[in-house]
């Protein structure tokens, strides 16, 4: 126990080191982190623009009520874009890390090579979404008047790093095909274009949508099935005691998955 404990102070000690170098380079550059906040922004406000025009035609959707749906959009956003700020780097495992051989230095440290390419870049633009998905949150709740009870609160805790997990190892997975097609780019888009489906009731889906949300792509356990529990929508319950350890269970399937795509990993050479 104690030499894990001492391998868990030395990742973090290492990735805080990371952590303060990319933002001293990061900050020389403040326009440019001010204008990708600002435009992260942007899309989030069309993206509420077009909920709330949706609801100026109906009165809910498959009985989700406006502040609910607000509070589903919320929740999926914050614990989406929380895993974007610190581990969204495997998106770019294909075209930077493989084709350009930047791997092999990896390989030859000390350290994980999945650490080191999480570490190696932090996805600031994404904190003004972070923000605003926190307000949002804040907003429906209190519309809501919900009123969450220090088991709830221990349950959200755990969701959201359940939920967090969930997300990695979607990436994960999606990502680690680059080690047979040498581009992790194109898998990613497929992943971006799923990723919609958390901001609207899983129960709106057909069958087979609905299979991929709770199997492949697994988003329903990230913010459906806990906020119906917060919500405390009938129907759900299993769904919602397995939302804490879907994430973990998932991402160790596709941290498997990884260490056979990188089993099979050849040098470029280069």
């Amino acid at each position: 126990m104690k030499s894990k404990l001492l391998v868990f102070k030395k990742y973090l000690t290492v990735y805080w080191v990371y952590f303060r170098q990319y933002w001293k380079t990061r900050l020389v550059y403040k326009t440019d982190f001010l204008l990708g906040f600002t435009a992260q922004a942007v899309s989030l406000a069309m993206s509420l623009a077009f909920l709330t025009l949706v609801f100026t035609r109906v009165e809910s959707i498959n009985g989700w009520t406006f502040n609910e749906m607000l509070l589903l959009t919320g929740v999926g956003g914050f614990i989406l874009n929380l895993h974007h700020i610190f581990l969204f780097n495997i998106y770019r495992l294909g075209e930077k890390f493989i084709v350009r051989g930047k791997l092999d230095r990896l390989l030859v440290r000390p350290l994980n090579p999945l650490f080191q390419i999480y570490s190696d870049d932090v996805s600031d633009n994404n904190l003004s979404k972070l923000l605003a998905n926190a307000a949002l949150v804040i907003y429906a709740s209190s519309q809501l008047s919900l009123s969450l009870t220090l088991l709830e609160l221990l349950y959200a805790v755990g969701v959201l790093i359940s939920g967090v997990l969930v997300f990695a190892g979607i990436y994960l997975l999606f990502a680690t095909t680059a080690f047979w097609t040498g581009k992790s780019k194109s898998a990613m888009w497929l992943v971006f274009q799923l990723s919609d489906f958390r901001k609207y009731p899983y129960s709106i889906y057909q069958v087979p949508i609905q299979a991929i949300l709770v199997t492949l792509v697994p988003l329903a356990f990230a913010s459906f099935f806990p906020v119906t529990l917060f919500l405390d929508k009938p129907g759900w319950d299993t769904w919602q005691s397995a939302s804490i350890i879907a994430g973990p269970l998932f991402y160790l399937l596709a941290y498997s998955f990884w260490r056979y795509g990188l089993s099979k990993y050849s040098s470029t050479g280069s």
